[in-house]
C-alpha cells in the first residue's frame, strides 16, 4: 500500500509542474513522421542509413544503422504491444512486456489508473534503445535548441527479447541465477561536460528470487539537474569476452524535463563569451571549447580556446564552453 501511494504521489508532483515549462516525450505527436512495420511494429526507417535522428518536442534522438549488416543502435521507436516469446528474438526484438506505450490524457497529462500506475495503449509508440559498448555513447539523446534542460523523470520497463533470455536462457546468454543483475545507467551531460548518473535495475536474482521488470517503471531522474544532452549505459553480471551476453535492449517512454528559465542560462555563461568569427569560420572561448552538431554529436574540441570549423559543411552548430552554449551558422 505504500508503494503504491508514493508511486501515485510521484505521478502526481510530476504532472503538477506548470505546462508551459515541462516537456514530455511523446511519439504520438513527433516532429520527425513515424510509420510503422505492421508485423514488429519497428519504425520503418531502423535499416535506413540515412535516418540519423528521431525528432520529438524538443528532444534530438540518436539513431544509427547498418543496413548491409540489418543491425541498428541507439534509439528506434516501435508500437509493437505483443510480448510473446518467440524463437526469431532479432526480428522480434521491438516489443516489451508491458504491450504497449503509455497513455495520455486530453490534457497531455499521463494517464493513472486507480492504484497510481500508467494506463498502457496498444496505439502509443514508445522508445526501444539498443546498447553497443563499441560505440561511443551510442544510446543519446539531445536537447534539440542546444540549452540546458532539468531532467524530470522518464518511465523505463524491460524489453521482451532480454526478458525472455534472462528467465530461459538461449545460445548466447545464460537464464539468471543468484547474484546476477542487469542495470540500465542513465548519464546526464551538463553544459560544462559534467556528468551525474542514476542506475535502474531492471532485473535481480538474490536468494532465490528472481525480480524482473514486465511494467512501466517510474524513475525519479532530478539528480541529474540541467543537461544538453543524455546518453544510456547497461551492464549485466552475465558477461564475456566481448562484453555483455545478456541482450543489451531497454524500453522508455514519457521522458519529462523542464526548460530553464533565459535568466538562468544566460547566467551560467555570464563569464564565458563564445565569439565566431565569419570570415576566418574560427570560433573563440576562454578555455576549453567544444563544437557540436544538432543531434549532440561532438565534432571537434579545442583545448587553447579557437577552433577552426572551415571543414565542417555548412549548417547549424553548437558551441560549449564553461557552461555557456551558442548556436552559430557556418
Amino acid at each position: 500500500m505504500k508503494k503504491t501511494l508514493l508511486l501515485l504521489a510521484l505521478a502526481t508532483s510530476f504532472s503538477a509542474i506548470a505546462a508551459d515549462n515541462l516537456t514530455l516525450l511523446d511519439l504520438s505527436k513527433p516532429t520527425t513522421p513515424l510509420e510503422f512495420n505492421s508485423e514488429t511494429g519497428a519504425w520503418t526507417e531502423t535499416y535506413n542509413d540515412d535516418a540519423t535522428v528521431i525528432k520529438s518536442q524538443c528532444f534530438n534522438i540518436v539513431h544509427s544503422s547498418v543496413s548491409e549488416w540489418m543491425s541498428w543502435s541507439g534509439f528506434t521507436a516501435s508500437n509493437s504491444a505483443d510480448n510473446t516469446r518467440r524463437d526469431n528474438t532479432i526480428k522480434f526484438q521491438f516489443s516489451n512486456m508491458a504491450c504497449g506505450g503509455i497513455d495520455l490524457n486530453e490534457d497531455g497529462s499521463i494517464k493513472l489508473d486507480e492504484f497510481g500506475a500508467p494506463v498502457v495503449s496498444a496505439e502509443m509508440p514508445y522508445l526501444v534503445g539498443f546498447y553497443s559498448s563499441y560505440g561511443e555513447n551510442t544510446c543519446t539523446l539531445t536537447m534539440a535548441d542546444g540549452l540546458p534542460h532539468r531532467v524530470n523523470s522518464a518511465y523505463f520497463n524491460l524489453n521482451s527479447y532480454p526478458y525472455y533470455c534472462i528467465e530461459y536462457g538461449d545460445a548466447y546468454a545464460r537464464a539468471f541465477t543468484n547474484g546476477d543483475k542487469l542495470t540500465l545507467t542513465i548519464h546526464g551531460v551538463a553544459a560544462d561536460e559534467t556528468e551525474k548518473t542514476v542506475d535502474v535495475t531492471l532485473a535481480s536474482f538474490s536468494n532465490g528470487d528472481l525480480t524482473i521488470n514486465r511494467g512501466w517503471k517510474l524513475v525519479d531522474l532530478s539528480s541529474l539537474g540541467a543537461v544538453n544532452q543524455l546518453y544510456f549505459t547497461m551492464s549485466s553480471t552475465d558477461t564475456g569476452e566481448y562484453g555483455m551476453n545478456t541482450p543489451a535492449y531497454f524500453c522508455m517512454d514519457k521522458l519529462s524535463v523542464i526548460s530553464e528559465p533565459e535568466s538562468s542560462i544566460a547566467s551560467v555563461g555570464a563569464d564565458t563569451a563564445i565569439t565566431y568569427d565569419r570570415a576566418s569560420t574560427t570560433v573563440y572561448a576562454p578555455g576549453f571549447l567544444a563544437v557540436y552538431d544538432t543531434a549532440g554529436n561532438r565534432l571537434i574540441s579545442s583545448e587553447n580556446g579557437s577552433a577552426d570549423i572551415s571543414t565542417l559543411p555548412a549548417g547549424v552548430y553548437l558551441v560549449k564552453s564553461a557552461g555557456a552554449c551558442r548556436k552559430i551558422v557556418r
